[in-house]
């Protein structure tokens, strides 16, 4: 008998409901050369007189049964004893897309890929069907068939690791067996090939039906199986330090962000997640990992602070007497991102920015709140995910219908506003080091708040929202806050005093008031020798006037 095209190897373990669907989708292919294995890994229901009754007469399938080892075991058994020169992997609860084979073979032949990868449709229990890339970061099915380059430990996190959304060439997978008796047990096997191919065709096609929220599905699993995970990281990590990717450190970061997010997902006892999450972060320590959810806004930020200290936050809440801290502890309570550390600190109207600088040890960063602000329950997460490396964060604020963040980027500062208020500053400890902190502590709050992201390795919030809305604030002299300025550097120093006393302005309760202060900020910058500054399309038309501006901004 001559040698199939391709082996497929389906697996199966106590799946006597579910096997026939997945055999009869092996025999509704439109490819008709190849074998099917169907493994029964030591069922102790009936998958085994189910899986006969499927086949029937059917010579392409072979059943064999073995003892119950686990799947890495039962793959590893249909794949010594495969004859073809192509493999494919089907679980015993799913099923191919009638083309699987058919696409798989003509792109893997005439793209003389050594292994292929498409999309998925995942089911529901209720009836949905949900297309899915099997990438990462891009559910969606786009685009044409293509390579996708495994150079990049990046690119190879972003895939689906699954061994059954692939066709493989039995040559790549050589020597290389799944890990008997490990669950989760793709993700070594997929990285060794990664690490071989270096790159793999990919097909914008569901042809894989994948079933999801079956009880018992390794996927879902609520118990101490999920440490397993982390064993399968570390087994990555060897495979991708010695394998040579490029970015290695932000690829396993990524993927170890990703894993650990679903293991955490499933419902299970609170003490058991609390002793994978205190694991996992032993685990990313040893590994030099980090937090990174790459944008995936499918990952839930709330575990990053126990798994990456760089993720910690120490918030300290000024309470001016007769202020309400309520709303702002609330909004704090709420952050997808929690704060590490929350201190409620008795204050007079002023100082906020003495408190920013205070040493805290405990915690990468400090953000001080004036009681009445309230950040969105994203702010955290917003400010600290992706700024690796900066000493200190700006996040867009809003403050009685005037912007309190910057508009332009702190990249341009001539057109721009960096931080004029020190809760839209967010301090890096590393930062706090650098600082000349008798000199800035000096200031007014907010030419302190602006000094400070001047001075520093500064990065803006990355979404443009505001993400924090600031409560009333104290006024300041004018005069004062001209006069401070000096401390920033000279293009910053007109648009920030603009920007102050356009927020001085919006807290005026009256016109008349609100035309007394523009005049004051007019006079104020003259004396400071400030120059007019440049047309910025938050500043009202009598403050614009005010200040020497009398040509409308485009």
């Amino acid at each position: 008998m001559s040698a199939p095209a391709i082996s497929v190897i389906l697996s199966c373990h106590d799946l006597a409901p579910q096997i026939g669907a997945a055999i009869a989708s092996l025999q509704a292919q439109s490819f008709r050369d190849f074998e099917a294995l169907v493994i029964d890994d030591g069922s102790g229901d009936a998958t085994a007189q189910a899986a006969r009754r499927a086949i029937g007469s059917d010579p392409r399938f072979r059943l064999i049964t073995t003892p119950h080892q686990g799947l890495s075991a039962a793959r590893n058994t249909g794949i010594d004893a495969a004859r073809g020169a192509m493999i494919a992997f089907l679980d015993g609860d799913d099923q191919f897309a009638p083309e699987f084979l058919a696409e798989h073979h003509r792109a893997l032949i005439e793209s003389g890929a050594d292994w292929t990868a498409s999309g998925v449709t995942l089911l529901w229990p209720d009836g949905r069907t949900v297309p899915h890339s099997a990438i990462h970061g891009a559910p969606e099915i786009t685009g044409q068939p293509r390579w996708i380059a495994l150079e990049d430990a990046r690119d190879v996190a972003r895939l689906f690791p699954s061994a059954w959304n692939k066709l493989y060439r039995r040559a790549l997978i050589g020597e290389t067996r799944f890990p008997p008796g490990a669950l989760f047990e793709d993700h070594p096997f997929f990285w060794t090939l990664a690490a071989r191919a270096r790159r793999i065709r990919y097909l914008p096609r569901p042809l894989y039906l994948y079933h999801r929220g079956r009880p018992g599905q390794i996927t879902d699993c609520a118990d101490r199986g999920m440490f397993q995970q982390l064993g399968r990281l570390s087994e990555v990590a060897q495979i991708a330090r010695a394998g040579g990717f490029s970015h290695q450190t932000e690829g396993l970061s990524q993927l170890a962000t990703r894993l650990i997010h679903e293991r955490l997902a499933p419902a299970a006892p609170e003490a058991l997640k609390a002793e994978f999450t205190a694991s996992a972060a032993q685990l990313m320590a040893r590994e030099g990992l980090h937090w990174n959810r790459a944008g995936a806004r499918d990952i839930a930020p709330h575990p990053a602070p126990t798994l990456d200290p760089e993720c910690r936050l120490h918030v300290r809440v000024i309470c001016p007497p007769g202020s309400d801290p309520g709303p702002t502890l609330q909004a704090l309570a709420a952050q997808s991102l929690p704060p590490w550390q929350i201190s409620r600190i008795a204050a007079p109207e002023a100082g906020m920015i003495a408190h920013l600088l205070a040493p805290n040890e405990s915690t990468a960063w400090t953000a001080v709140l004036r009681a009445g602000d309230c950040p969105a329950p994203g702010w955290a997460a917003t400010a600290l995910e992706g700024t690796r490396g900066a000493q200190a964060v700006i996040v867009a604020a809003q403050s009685s219908g005037a912007v309190a963040g910057y508009d332009s980027g702190l990249a341009e500062p001539a057109t721009g506003l960096a931080a004029p208020d020190p809760a839209a500053l967010i301090l890096h400890r590393a930062g706090r080091a650098r600082l000349d902190l008798a000199r800035i502590s000096a200031l007014p709050d907010p030419v302190a708040a602006a000094a400070i992201a001047a001075t520093l390795n500064t990065r803006c919030q990355p979404d443009a929202t505001p993400c924090l809305h600031l409560g009333p604030r104290p006024a300041h002299d004018l005069h004062a806050l001209a006069q401070a300025l000096a401390a920033l550097p000279a293009q910053a120093r007109a648009p920030v005093f603009a920007h102050l006393a356009q927020r001085q302005m919006a807290q005026r309760p009256t016109r008349l008031s609100r035309l007394a202060c523009a005049l004051q900020a007019g006079l104020a910058r003259h004396r400071a020798g400030l120059a007019v500054p440049p047309p910025l399309p938050q500043l009202g038309p009598i403050l614009r006037r005010a200040l020497g501006q009398w040509r409308r901004p485009k």
